[in-house]
């Protein structure tokens, strides 16, 4: 097999310039973009390109005329859905917010918990969001508030005495047949 005769003409594209990228944080999918590119400028062929990185040919033809015509820009996803709640201001709001006790905010608890920090977003800025899309953005923010798990109805105290007195009632049940067996 020859040569590709694939090549990337963008002026702002080297492979320095991808090495500096590299050293980003940047996830998996702009790494293996990454990793594509650097071996189409090194002139290796599509086939092994596609077969060693899974990605298909016309994958790697239209990553490199994405990069081409944008640059260092097109190595990024581009979602074109509905944007996140999740605004840089609200995020800031939240975690200074988080950090404080929420006594401090007018809460009766003594820790923040999910559907507290739910409750206050609610009240403070009109959003309604899940408890795991709440777990989603704490991670996001890096906060360092572990919110508490979610808790279970414990069983009443008088069903939970009447569990005991049953379980008394059947071993009193037992030691008297024991005792009826050895007289």
């Amino acid at each position: 097999m020859g040569t590709s005769k694939l090549t990337i003409t963008h002026p702002e594209v080297s492979h320095a310039s991808l090495d500096a990228y590299l050293s980003k944080r940047a996830p998996h999918r702009v790494k293996l973009r990454i990793a594509i590119l650097q071996g189409v400028m090194e002139r290796e062929p599509i086939d092994h390109l596609s077969r060693r990185r899974k990605m298909s040919r016309q994958g790697i033809y239209n990553l490199v005329y994405r990069i081409n015509r944008e640059g260092l820009h097109g190595l990024e996803d581009h979602h074109l859905g509905r944007p996140g709640k999740l605004t840089a201001k609200l995020a800031d709001d939240l975690k200074e917010t988080l950090t404080y006790s929420p006594m401090d905010q007018g809460y009766e608890q003594m820790r923040w918990d999910n559907p507290l920090v739910r409750r206050y977003l609610k009240e403070r800025h009109g959003i309604e969001i899940g408890r795991a899309q709440l777990v989603n953005w704490l991670n996001l923010i890096g906060t360092p508030v572990k919110l508490a798990r979610k808790k279970y109805e414990r069983t009443h105290f008088k069903e939970r005495d009447h569990l005991a007195d049953s379980r008394e009632d059947i071993r009193n049940r037992q030691r008297r047949r024991f005792i009826a067996r050895a007289a």
